[in-house]
């Protein structure tokens, strides 16, 4: 896998970014080349403005020049989980005889499983086994072993065809030869969760800009996805009706809160605002504002639970990702005390890109390399 290189669109509900990256020594990922364009985003898995995506694109592979550096032979395109859907379906076949489990058994329940989720305006994104059973006995690998029947579950990862058909048009047009889709959540699952802890199932928590996921994955698959559009964004826009301030200068007061201190009643925030003036805030007030809305959205990510019907009455390791939350100082704790479970901050295993605010793009590039021709 070393040498290879691979070019990758993370489709952000704020944010388009491109990244080119390859693997370098001791597993470590370089980053050659990326570019980040700013965008409107999408809301309930519809892109609010369409037809503004040709030329932003266009403008955001101009960034990289990618015609001249030879870019565009193949491309890996992220799908967000407000884009995707996720079945568990199964599959059974016979061996011939009393004989021997083949790959193409193997195939043949692979499938036998897409054909029960193939339909006109579907298309399916990735495929990842879940379990096999011979002869009812429970088995990870089943090539070469002896028996009659041979079962299996797949996690099957899909979304509208009228998303690729889209997108594939659009890319062509700006030269590229192939292009390869990708489940956001599930690259990231696989990256940021350690294996051992998916064995009985774990959850990824992305909280984005404008959006969010919850993502069940156990062993290399994704078992449950639900996702909202609520996001670190509305954080901001709360902010900033609140005190009366622009967008920017808000987004500016959500990174000096600190939602774990309980403020006296006379502390501030002494924000400095880009136009050179000094807003005095109070800290008890600023911080009611991010403690409401990521209520709600601990809310909501207790509704999906409910939804997936996971049950957090167990021990069920839980990662966050996504600069939506992460970045709120207090923000990973207060979402944990709202869904009273301990959360662990996820962050891709490469030396220094261990923050989870950008967990997503280097689990996409990291998928992209491992799934390469």
């Amino acid at each position: 896998m070393r040498g290879k290189q691979v070019v990758v669109l993370e489709i952000g509900s704020s944010q388009l970014r491109v990244v080119v990256a390859r693997l370098g020594l001791n597993g470590s990922l370089l980053i050659k080349d990326q570019a980040v364009k700013v965008y409107d985003g999408y809301f309930q898995g519809e892109f609010v403005e369409p037809s503004k995506l040709p030329p932003i694109l266009f403008d955001l592979f101009n960034s990289i020049d990618y015609k001249k550096n030879k870019y565009f032979k193949k491309l890996f395109v992220s799908l967000p989980a407000e884009m995707t859907n996720v079945q568990i379906v199964s599959a059974t076949v016979n061996v011939e005889g009393l004989g021997k489990v083949t790959k193409n058994d193997v195939d043949a329940l692979n499938s036998q499983a897409l054909e029960k989720v193939k339909a006109p305006d579907v298309e399916i994104v990735f495929s990842s086994p879940m379990n096999f059973c011979v002869d009812n006995v429970n088995i990870d690998d089943p090539v070469g072993k002896k028996g009659r029947i041979v079962t299996a579950e797949f996690s099957i990862v899909s979304c509208s065809k009228k998303y690729i058909v889209n997108f594939n048009s659009i890319l062509a047009d700006l030269g590229f030869e192939t292009v390869e889709y990708i489940s956001e959540p599930l690259a990231a699952g696989l990256t940021v969760i350690p294996e051992e802890e998916r064995e009985d199932g774990a959850l990824l928590i992305d909280i984005g800009q404008l959006s969010t996921s919850v993502a069940q994955i156990k062993g290399n698959g994704l078992t449950s996805l639900t996702s909202f559009s609520l996001g670190g964004g509305h954080i901001t826009n709360d902010l900033s009706e609140a005190f009366e301030l622009s967008f920017e200068n808000a987004e500016n007061l959500k990174k000096m809160v600190v939602i774990s201190v309980e403020a006296e009643p006379l502390d501030y925030y002494d924000l400095v605002t880009v136009e050179g003036k000094i807003e005095r805030i109070l800290q008890d007030d600023a911080n009611k504002v991010v403690a409401y809305r990521l209520e709600t959205i601990a809310s909501a990510i207790n509704q999906c639970l409910m939804m997936q019907g996971i049950s957090l009455s167990n021990y069920i390791p839980i990662y966050l990702i996504g600069g939506g939350a992460s970045k709120i100082k207090g923000g990973k704790d207060f979402l944990a005390k709202c869904i009273s479970k301990n959360v662990t901050l996820g962050q891709s295993p490469f030396p220094g890109k261990d923050k989870p605010e950008q967990a997503m793009i280097f689990s996409l590039a990291n998928f992209a390399l491992k799934n390469c021709d």
